[in-house]
């Protein structure tokens, strides 16, 4: 919802937009971090930290302009600095085919800063959720011999166990798609 008002001010009439982007905790504190990590880089003159931290927190609006609610969650900054990670390491791939291998140290400095900016968020890793998931496959496995992959989805307290293993519901879904294919499709 957004809200207009009219403003009177000094013989003209101004439309203000009100609530257009709500902001939520966890966005503000990262983003209020990136800004104090762009100051301190601009004072030191760390071109690649300094370029690095405005493509993040550009792409952290983007997602939040993109949102039907326009406010993101821990889980939407990890997913937004993953999707980073993985064009740089396309990026990464593509410099090494074509032997620029001075756009592929550039390249390599803001992966492991973004890399670095992501392990501060409390999200649990890839390999603690994999690993995670797998003790909860074998569990459901053992209790229900049976068990096909759809049903894996109705055993599975979603209102409880993403608060739990600090991870999204898409997180957690992917990573049973994916482990019970290793697991059990032998």
């Amino acid at each position: 919802m957004l809200g207009r008002n009219i403003i009177n001010t000094s013989r003209r009439l101004v439309s203000v937009r009100f609530n257009s982007t709500a902001s939520n905790e966890a966005y503000t504190l990262v983003v209020n971090g990136l800004k104090k990590d762009l100051k301190q880089a601009l004072l030191t003159k760390n071109e690649v930290k300094k370029t690095t931290i405005r493509n993040m927190m550009a792409a952290l609006k983007n997602k939040t302009i993109d949102s039907k609610t326009h406010t993101i969650d821990t889980f939407d900054i990890y997913g937004t600095y993953e999707k980073m990670i993985h064009q740089r390491k396309d990026s990464i791939k593509e410099y090494l085919n074509n032997k620029r291998e001075d756009l592929v140290e550039k390249e390599q400095n803001e992966l492991d800063i973004i890399k670095e900016y992501q392990t501060l968020l409390p999200v649990i890793s890839k390999s603690e959720l994999d690993l995670k998931v797998k003790n909860l496959l074998e569990s459901l496995k053992q209790e229900h011999p049976e068990l096909q992959l759809k049903e894996v989805f109705s055993k599975i307290d979603w209102k409880v166990l993403p608060g739990e293993w600090k991870a999204s519901q898409n997180m957690i879904k992917s990573s049973v798609v994916e482990q019970y294919k290793t697991t059990f499709s032998k």
